[in-house]
């Protein structure tokens, strides 16, 4: 985590680190590699011609892969650099506190979210363009709800990796983090309503075909879904910051809102 370099009121301290903070994650060579990744996928999609399928998913889940995965990786390694690099007792003499450092953190996640929501609306905008979407009928399209859905997940996934800086500072913490995303995703995918309860889901119904003919969209609400997700992403911010609190009445308010949220959501956006 990064010290302030020079002194600012406290209200003013967060938005000034999470603005440096930000611009570190989205320059992190994990984030630029995963970002890269990204790109070498949709240039497949957008310029040869893809399955009806893939179309949609290059819209409603590609992000949430890559940088998805690679975000909590480069989220950790953000957040504990003071740390590895030995140099926490600096921090000390900084004008922000631990718990203002990890308010920043955790608002800097904004900042590939929303490189990932203009990234994702370029493509859509382009897919519509090429006609790539044409054998999907108008209701089913890609819609605002599943334009939103990998963008949050990325802010998610850096949250998750702030959260487990602050509580699990180890080098295999972020690499189990991983391996436990995937192979949660990879066991609840199988089952049509547990499939829901993963943060991205695939929401074009794949049905026995090999993607190129449309099936329609699986059933569960993507609006509910995105709340339900919202409500981890506030999960795993309040658990981050209460680490860290000095007074953590707000904090554990704001977490119980958020599992709330999560409960609300996960429930309603069952079909």
């Amino acid at each position: 985590m990064s010290a302030l370099t020079a002194t600012a009121p406290a209200p003013i301290v967060v938005p000034v680190l999470a603005r440096t903070e930000a611009r570190r994650l989205l320059l992190h060579p994990v984030m630029l590699v995963g970002f890269a990744l990204w790109v070498a996928m949709t240039a497949d999609t957008l310029l040869t011609p893809p399955t009806v399928l893939e179309a949609f998913e290059a819209v409603g889940s590609s992000l949430s892969w890559v940088p998805g995965i690679p975000a909590i990786l480069a989220a950790y390694l953000v957040a504990t650099r003071d740390r590895r690099a030995g140099t926490l007792d600096v921090l000390g003499a900084a004008p922000a506190r631990s718990e203002e450092r990890v308010r920043s953190l955790c608002v800097a996640a904004l900042g590939p979210g929303l490189v990932a929501l203009a990234l994702n609306t370029a493509v859509l905008v382009a897919l519509h363009a090429q006609d790539k979407l044409f054998s999907i009928p108008g209701p089913d399209q890609p819609g605002l709800g599943h334009l939103l859905q990998a963008p949050l997940t990325v802010v998610g996934a850096c949250l998750l990796g702030t959260m487990f800086a602050v509580w699990v500072p180890s080098p295999v913490t972020p690499a189990l983090a991983i391996v436990v995303m995937v192979a949660g995703h990879a066991v609840i995918e199988g089952a049509t309503e547990r499939a829901l309860f993963g943060p991205a889901v695939f929401w074009a119904d794949w049905g026995g075909f090999d993607g190129t003919i449309w099936v329609g969209l699986v059933d569960g609400s993507v609006w509910w879904h995105l709340v339900y997700v919202l409500g981890l992403c506030g999960m795993a911010a309040s658990a981050a910051v209460v680490r860290v609190a000095e007074r953590r009445r707000t904090t554990v308010l704001v977490g119980l809102v958020s599992v709330a949220l999560a409960v609300l959501g996960g429930v309603l956006q069952l079909p």
